[in-house]
């Protein structure tokens, strides 16, 4: 089945990314990435939004990551992912693994789903929505996974405020690879195809960690000014996590939030 929507990024450009990152090494399951202040704000965000009970979870652009194996441990879920990486899901598969996780990753299309994983899943999560020029058509797509009464997440970068504008002056390529969104088109996305929308807003205060370098001449002076440029902005984020936690935690912006997130039920 043809995709509706066109795909900006592409299976080809995440056969890079992930083959650059399988090189680079895996992630250490005993160091699931839920140490610092932005994965435990996500465990926080997750943790009330899933089923009491045993529960099926599809994660839709699973390569690299390290969130079946949390959800697996942390909440007895029984974990499945879906990636058109055929790399990508063979990294996944090896951190399954490494984390002692019985799950099954599938090598395949979002738009032409295999009949075993349609009407399925308790919850389907996906952080990839903002690469499709059709935001509606991929959630519709997302949707006929869930089965009814299901819980759809949704996690896109904030590229309307601070992330996006500078992203767009580091690396064109990647910043066009993007559709901009707020959570207001986001959640428009989830209604248009048939959800119910529960919550949708901007998430955590800062994260500049986000910034997306890669595919740049590492050789060139330019990309090492914006490479030394990502790292104070990481120590700026950072910085911000500490008084967070010290003080309270600050009001996500438009401005400076690095997500937004929809939560929606079928």
């Amino acid at each position: 089945m043809e995709a509706p929507t066109v795909d900006r990024a592409g299976a080809q450009y995440w056969d890079a990314v992930w083959a650059d990152a399988a090189q680079a090494g895996r992630m250490d399951p005993a160091t699931p990435g839920f140490r610092n202040h932005v994965g435990r704000a996500f465990a926080d965000l997750f943790a009330p939004i899933l089923p009491d009970q045993p529960f099926e979870l599809l994660e839709v652009g699973c390569a690299r990551s390290h969130w079946l194996p949390y959800f697996a441990h942390e909440h007895g879920a029984r974990v499945c992912g879906l990636d058109y990486s055929a790399i990508g899901c063979d990294v996944e598969r090896a951190i399954l693994r490494d984390a002692e996780v019985d799950g099954e990753i599938i090598c395949g299309d979002l738009f032409d789903p295999p009949p075993v994983l349609t009407n399925r899943f308790d919850v389907v999560i996906s952080f990839g929505v903002e690469h499709f020029d059709d935001t509606a058509a991929v959630v519709r797509a997302l949707r006929e996974y869930l089965k009814p009464d299901g819980i759809l997440v949704t996690v896109a970068p904030n590229m309307v405020g601070a992330i996006g504008l500078i992203e767009r002056c580091i690396n064109r390529r990647v910043y066009d690879l993007h559709v901009r969104l707020t959570p207001r088109d986001l959640a428009k996305a989830h209604a248009d195809a048939g959800l119910t929308v529960h919550a949708a807003h901007y998430f955590l205060s800062t994260n500049f960690g986000v910034l997306n370098t890669n595919g740049l001449d590492e050789r060139s002076r330019m990309t090492r000014a914006k490479l030394a440029l990502c790292v104070n902005l990481g120590r700026v984020s950072k910085g911000i996590w500490t008084i967070e936690e010290l003080v309270r935690p600050l009001k996500p912006t438009r401005i400076f939030a690095p997500y937004l997130v929809v939560t929606a039920r079928r």
